[in-house]
């Protein structure tokens, strides 16, 4: 695959001021985003009373799996990012949700970046991070590892932007393992692809 362009500049993730001036600017854009995170919870295969875990990963200041843990109740979350300044906003933002949700540290870009969290997922969710490693051969890696730790039967769903092709991106899918393989929604701006384990 090649490498992905993409014309976003350099985060300071590791800037608490940087990621506070950064969550602000999202929060702009909160009904477009809460529309979008229906469409996955509606894509979700569990019941709103279900228990099930999920990781989110590159989840940033929680706003994905805080609207997952309001929708369904039951669920707990591993909330997964890079950044110690942005799980600590998240742990402020969700401070209603405590002990339904962790915070693990790791770099996703990297090699085993996913056993910083233990155990197995019902499902695995990622909202406009992933593209941010910008080379097509890391984004299949990751979903690779991603594939690894599911449960059988378990699903992913990617919201993402970046310049990647649908045939890149249901080709990153398949090559991890991932059946039913689809695109939700595309736009200009994010678009969802999904798949499960078998």
């Amino acid at each position: 695959m090649a490498q992905i362009t993409d014309p976003l500049r350099q985060h300071d993730w590791n800037s608490p001021e940087y990621v506070e001036d950064w969550a602000q600017r999202q929060r702009r854009n909160e009904t477009l985003r809460a529309r979008q995170f229906s469409l996955i919870a509606d894509l979700i295969p569990f019941e709103s009373g279900d228990a099930f875990r999920f990781m989110d990963v590159g989840c940033g200041y929680g706003a994905l799996s805080k609207f997952l843990l309001e929708s369904f109740p039951r669920a707990t979350a591993v909330c997964h990012d890079g950044s110690a300044a942005m799980a600590d906003l998240g742990g402020e933002r969700m401070k209603d949700l405590a002990g339904r949700f962790e915070y693990v540290i790791s770099d996703f870009s990297k090699k085993d970046w996913s056993r910083a969290a233990e155990g197995e997922f019902d499902l695995v969710v990622s909202c406009n991070a992933i593209h941010n490693v910008r080379v097509g051969e890391i984004i299949r890696d990751v979903y690779q590892e991603i594939f690894g730790r599911l449960r059988s039967g378990g699903h992913f769903f990617n919201l993402d932007r970046g310049s990647a092709t649908m045939e890149d991106q249901v080709a990153w899918f398949r090559s991890a393992g991932f059946l039913d393989v689809a695109c939700h929604q595309k736009s200009s701006g994010l678009s969802l692809y999904g798949g499960s384990k078998p």
